[in-house]
């Protein structure tokens, strides 16, 4: 377990080729053994099993660490495509993200709730809430929703939403107000909703990546018989009228050149996202894929946080920017007189000439 990178499999003690059943059910048993809010004694009364000493295949480790390394591996083996990127590419590019052939795998951060991981397995905060729950409290998870009779609450799928962001909004960070319409419980009685606004506060720090989820614990819809779902709000980048984003925190700027700039170097302005004026000179010749870098000039470096502390995407690493990458379109003439062509020949001729007399004075 002290590898540089987690074996997965291992953690949940299973074959690498296991099937999503039997993930669950691997996950299953050893919850059940490690979960931290359990009662040993009335447990031990209800099985006649001793719980007090718990042993499993990674009892070297503490059982609060256990507990947390099980959740997080059902998280990402128990999401088919989070295991297909952990299968092929490991826990290195599940974490840092990867860019695939059709389209970027954002990086991986484990939410950090394991009880959240818990309830939608087991379907309730409690193994052994069937029969604890019976015992010491009035109330439990059975509902009768007097349509179809007596059964357990569930919780509602989760709500995903996109939000598209402004380059100057990652910039600068900002907050969103988010209104979302969802049913309320208004007459318990009788079971009456009806549909109200809910407003939610997005705190979007500086730099934050494209992918990044803002999770809102159960503000779905209510019920009297379900668990409110989570909204989920994952982070895209709009189009922007001047810049692309790339690797993250890099700025990618296209400037239109003609051939003349091309050979002989040129100057200009750049207006950055902060509406500053770069001044850019060039005096190299510009060929395809020639590019100048401006360090500094991109976006704020926004890193994340503990994997098991994360309650918020990512924290911003103060004085920490991406490059500016400014890239080139060369503007070819699209007509050329007799004359011109005669000069253009002679040009390139004794351009020729004297990169040959350079080569030979250089092989002396």
């Amino acid at each position: 377990m002290k590898c540089a990178e987690l074996d997965y499999y291992n953690v949940l003690n299973i074959p690498r080729n296991a099937t999503k059943e039997d993930i669950l059910k691997s996950y299953r048993k050893l919850a059940i053994k490690l979960f931290p809010y359990r009662d040993s004694q009335l447990i031990r009364d209800i099985s006649g099993k001793d719980t007090d000493h718990i042993s499993t295949h990674m009892s070297p480790l503490p059982i609060y660490r256990q507990w947390e390394y099980i959740n997080m591996a059902c998280d990402i083996l128990g999401h088919d495509f989070r295991r297909s990127i952990y299968d092929r590419f490991g826990e290195s590019a599940l974490l840092k993200g990867i860019r695939l052939k059709d389209g970027y795998f954002p990086p991986y951060q484990y939410h950090g709730n394991h009880m959240k991981v818990y309830h939608d397995i087991f379907g309730k905060y409690s193994p052994y809430s069937d029969i604890i729950d019976s015992i010491l409290v009035s109330s439990t998870p059975l509902i009768d929703n007097k349509t179809n009779g007596i059964g357990y609450r569930a919780k509602d799928p989760p709500i995903i939403k996109q939000i598209p962001l402004e380059l100057e909004d990652v910039y600068f960070g900002c907050v969103k107000l988010m209104h979302v319409w969802r049913e309320e419980l208004v007459n318990a009685k009788d079971f009456r909703t009806e549909k109200l606004k809910k407003s939610l506060t997005l705190n979007i720090p500086p730099g934050v990546t494209a992918g990044t989820r803002f999770c809102f614990d159960e503000e779905g819809d209510r019920g009297p018989n379900k668990i409110p779902a989570d909204i989920i709000f994952i982070v895209a980048d709009a189009p922007h009228r001047r810049f692309q984003r790339r690797n993250q925190h890099d700025l990618i700027y296209v400037h239109e050149i003609n051939l003349c700039q091309a050979l002989t170097g040129f100057q200009f302005l750049v207006r950055t996202v902060d509406k500053r004026d770069l001044k850019i000179s060039i005096s190299e010749v510009v060929n395809p894929g020639f590019v100048k870098i401006v360090n500094g000039e991109g976006l704020p470096k926004c890193k994340s946080l503990d994997i098991v502390e994360a309650r918020v995407p990512c924290r911003v690493a103060p004085k920490e920017h991406g490059d500016l990458i400014i890239e080139f379109k060369i503007v070819f003439p699209v007509y050329l007189t007799k004359e011109m062509k005669q000069l253009a020949r002679r040009f390139f001729t004794e351009l020729s000439s004297d990169e040959s007399k350079e080569t030979s004075k250089n092989c002396i």
